[in-house]
């Protein structure tokens, strides 16, 4: 099986990169992230990175946000772009996997607005404790939990990630094509049950199971009838990734540099 991700500067490319960044929060041979965090979290952000040197100061990215209703169900996927986000970066440059854990309902309401947020300015995100049994209760606090925790992903261990100083958008137009409608605001989406249809076989389903399982704080490895259809879900999200770059007005060329990564002009 081929290890090389998907263009993610689409809704499929990017659940496609979500999924695989819950697949390695199960893995049991990561180190995993609590699960009194996962049980305790509103929302969650998954990203896709560019590592600019040794920090993340080239705000670079896509991925999507996710709530949990009071019920306990999630939420469908609504795209987010984190400041300037180019398909140029998606061949090549160099890239890591972010999972923000949302701990509130306000830093939620954040998250989906239309307008752009910036990570310890409008929103609190701290690095997040790392170990699936740790207690969890220290990070938390005696006040309770607020703001956000965020993880990076790299050389199969998970780690707390600094994002001061990012900014985060949502992508309407985006969440528009992939669900074939013009009311998917980042509130519909995110908070109207039944406001857009999940796409049969889109890996939405699978993104709501491991996110139940990381709950539950189980572990979990691919058969090889899901790294199967991983695959075949790749070749789809490359396709569709073709066929909107030229209808995506939110995109921006960011090709790689001398030093591997992406330049850091890029903007909304």
């Amino acid at each position: 099986m081929s290890s090389s991700k998907p263009a993610r500067t689409t809704m499929e490319g990017m659940i496609w990169n979500a999924n695989h960044v819950l697949d390695s929060a199960l893995d049991p041979k990561t180190n995993g992230i609590p699960r009194d965090l996962f049980k305790a979290c509103k929302g969650v952000v998954l990203l896709s990175v560019i590592e600019a040197g040794f920090c993340f100061s080239g705000n670079v990215g896509t991925g999507v946000v996710m709530a949990r209703a009071d019920d306990g169900t999630w939420s469908p996927p609504s795209a987010v772009g984190l400041a300037g986000m180019g398909f140029g970066f998606m061949f090549g440059a160099e890239t890591k996997d972010i999972l923000i854990l949302i701990m509130d309902h306000n830093t939620l309401q954040a998250y989906s607005g239309d307008g752009i947020i910036k990570f310890g300015g409008q929103v609190g995100i701290t690095a997040g404790p790392v170990g699936r049994e740790i207690d969890a209760s220290v990070a938390f606090g005696t006040g309770g939990a607020g703001g956000a925790f965020a993880y990076t992903f790299s050389q199969g261990l998970f780690g707390g990630a600094a994002l001061e100083g990012a900014a985060i958008g949502s992508r309407k137009g985006e969440n528009d094509r992939f669900y074939g409608n013009t009311v998917a605001t980042p509130q519909a989406v995110l908070f109207e049950k039944g406001a857009v249809a999940v796409p049969a076989d889109s890996g939405i389903e699978d993104l709501w199971k491991k996110l139940e399982l990381l709950k539950e704080g189980k572990t979990a490895e691919l058969s090889s009838e899901q790294l199967s259809k991983k695959e075949s879900m790749k070749a789809e999200a490359n396709k569709a990734a073709e066929v909107a770059k030229a209808s995506q007005t939110d995109l921006v060329p960011v090709e790689e540099s001398a030093n591997g990564a992406a330049p850091m002009d890029a903007s909304f």
